[in-house]
């Protein structure tokens, strides 16, 4: 454990430091727009504010002292809203970082306590009172505060998700009845009410259900409510974490349970579709993932293990030296990924490591499952590609090539899957942004993985290769995609390479390869060494319906100048062709055989249809008969048979 690359989970080490809490410092965090405030003195020595999205820090000062029990700017940073009393918010209008105007809002109810407020817009906030919600309309330019609705119900505690804009209300004895609701432009729907599941209920009845025991998160593009259950149930040696999947219509229901096996105090994050449960006990965290196979149905509920055994945090040193607490009493966990040390004064995102996790999953099948799902793990698979594929080149164990396949497929799924926008809205849960794979593309597999088949040139490899890439190639192919040139290509090169010119011929006759112009002309360069190339290439060009006169002009551009003129001689006029157009890619190709022979063929044309060898002024082909005669002397026009086959 010595090796740092051995850690699953790390802190980031670019993380912000700020002023640690003390008797003349306050810190508070706004976990909608990922905000921490430093208010020193009641304000009055300033108020700094820091956070993993901001640029630069922002510090203004409050004209009066005064304790502050909640402080969040709207998400345009225009307006500030500070909580000073129980029934009263203070906003305070910006403009270029300069307080302009304030203003307050007291709460409607009578004698109701303001528990929390939360931003559901620039221009739109809540009160969570003790009684109820109450939702207002700021208008900044007027100072006014409009009243828009207002529901009363009791609140114990509140959660708050801002990308789906939900709002959770705990209410009834025990906490665990919670009431929902979704705000959009001056807008607010009530959601349907629902119980968490909830044994061993006190009596006499009393608050069991706390915040700090749930979470409201993105899981895959869906919302969930996270509920954290310390009593042990029968089929339980520890405490559980149940999954409820938020829905439009209807009621949340309970998708999943993650199995902790282990009792005490817990925090719950999220990192990149991960849930990451931390043990301060133990000092370790554990690794859930909902999508990952091996879950155990119970029901319609599936039960899920970590993905991988407890590991600890990676050891985090301030100023690389001092080592700082890991699992401290003193952290807070916010959601998604951040955690705050308020009396060191750190504030972390909690950052998730691959590499170590492809060592400790044995599983190609499961381990690349996981790795589709995570975020910048493309260079992670396709090294994971070209380890299996070099581990299977020496491979003696049967159906070598069907694995590799079956991965092959997994891939290409994907892939496929991003090219046709596959993954659509499901309708009725709430969708927080479409949930993408990381899609490994034929360019990646081109330029990454295939780049291992050219450290090797032994006859044994070469027979590898090609299976490995007809596999590749039929993958796509079973997939509905099509094939870019460049793995043709490949293939064709190994085929040529190690001599299979009957493999090449035959996948050429079965339609291995999808016809097209790029691999007609690859076919026309291979004639040197196969020579049946020519043939393959010209009745690809034909299948294509190819012009005649784009078939010459490809000729010309490999400089296969004779190779064009008898092409036009069995399917064209050379009557009609330009001689200098034939005469200047000769010239070009500096092969002096080349160059006499279609010097020679147009002298016969010539003498043919004018009876004279000469080219005529019209032709401008001056400087051919001058190049001509300064490597063989003046021509002498002899009747010669030089195109024939």
């Amino acid at each position: 454990m010595a090796n740092c690359d051995n850690y699953i989970l790390q802190l980031d080490s670019s993380c912000i430091r700020f002023e640690a809490v003390s008797r003349q410092n306050a810190v508070f965090f706004d976990e909608s727009n990922r905000q921490l405030f430093v208010v020193k003195n009641g304000g009055l020595d300033g108020v700094q504010v820091k956070g993993p999205d901001l640029d630069a820090e922002f510090t203004f000062r409050l004209s009066e002292k005064c304790d502050i029990i909640s402080i969040k700017f709207s998400p345009n940073f225009a307006t500030l809203a500070i909580q000073r009393s129980q029934n009263v918010v203070q906003f305070l209008n910006f403009s270029n970082g300069i307080i302009t105007s304030i203003y307050s809002q007291s709460s409607k109810g009578k004698n109701s306590k303001i528990i929390g407020f939360v931003w559901t817009s620039n221009t739109e906030i809540v009160f969570i009172c003790e009684s109820g919600i109450e939702h207002f309309q700021i208008i900044p330019e007027k100072q006014i505060v409009k009243h828009l609705k207002s529901f009363n119900i009791s609140v114990n505690w509140f959660i708050f998700q801002p990308s789906s804009v939900i709002l959770l209300l705990s209410t009834g004895v025990i906490g665990n009845v919670l009431q929902g609701f979704q705000f959009r432009v001056s807008s607010m729907y009530k959601l349907s009410k629902f119980e968490v599941e909830w044994t061993n209920k006190p009596s006499p009845p009393k608050l069991c259900l706390f915040e700090r025991d749930v979470a409201l998160v993105n899981l895959y593009g869906k919302t969930y409510l996270l509920v954290l259950r310390h009593e042990t149930s029968k089929q339980s040696k520890g405490a559980q974490i149940s999954l409820y999947t938020l829905v439009k219509e209807g009621y949340p229901h309970k998708d999943h349970v993650l199995e902790l096996q282990l009792t005490g105090r817990f925090a719950m994050n999220v990192v990149d579709d991960l849930i990451v449960v931390h043990h301060q006990t133990s000092q370790t965290s554990l690794l859930f993932d909902i999508r990952f196979s091996g879950a155990k149905k119970e029901g319609t509920v599936l039960h899920h293990s970590p993905v991988v055994p407890p590991y600890s945090i990676k050891p985090f040193k301030i100023d690389d030296k001092i080592s700082c607490e890991l699992y401290s009493t003193n952290w807070v966990v916010f959601q998604p990924n951040i955690i705050i040390d308020a009396k060191l004064g750190f504030l972390w995102l909690l950052q998730l490591n691959l590499l170590p996790l492809c060592r400790m999953m044995s599983n190609d099948s499961q381990l690349f499952d996981f790795l589709l799902l995570r975020q910048n793990s493309k260079p992670v698979i396709l090294n994971m590609c070209r380890n299996v594929i070099g581990k299977k080149m020496f491979d003696t164990s049967s159906n070598v090539l069907g694995k590799i396949a079956f991965l092959f497929n997994k891939l290409n799924a994907v892939y496929r899957d991003s090219l046709s926008d596959l993954n659509e809205s499901k309708g009725n849960c709430f969708e927080t942004g479409k949930k993408t794979c990381t899609v490994i593309d034929q360019t990646d597999m081109f330029s990454s993985t295939f780049s291992i088949f050219e450290e090797s040139s032994i006859e044994l490899h070469d027979e590898f290769i090609i299976a490995v890439l007809f596999e590749y190639i039929n993958s796509l192919v079973s997939m509905q995609i099509p094939v870019q040139y460049f793995i043709y290509e490949l293939l064709i090169n190994v085929l040529i390479r190690s001599n299979r010119f009957y493999q090449l011929h035959q996948f050429l006759q079965y339609h291995v390869f999808t016809d097209s112009k790029p691999l007609a002309c690859l076919l026309l360069s291979l004639q040197p060494k196969y020579s049946h190339a020519i043939q393959l290439a010209l009745d690809m060009f034909k299948r294509l319906s190819v012009a005649q006169e784009d078939i010459v002009d490809i000729f010309l551009s490999q400089y296969e100048v004779v190779r064009a003129l008898r092409y036009i001689q069995r399917h064209g006029n050379v009557d009609n062709v330009s001689a200098r157009k034939f005469l200047e890619f000769a010239m070009n190709s500096r092969d002096n055989e080349i160059f006499y022979s279609v010097f020679k063929f147009f002298e016969e044309r010539n003498m043919r249809i004018r009876g004279s060898p000469n080219f005529v002024p019209g032709e401008h082909c001056e400087v051919f008969v001058k190049h001509f005669e300064n490597l063989f002397g003046p021509s002498n026009h002899v009747n010669e048979i030089l195109l024939s086959n």
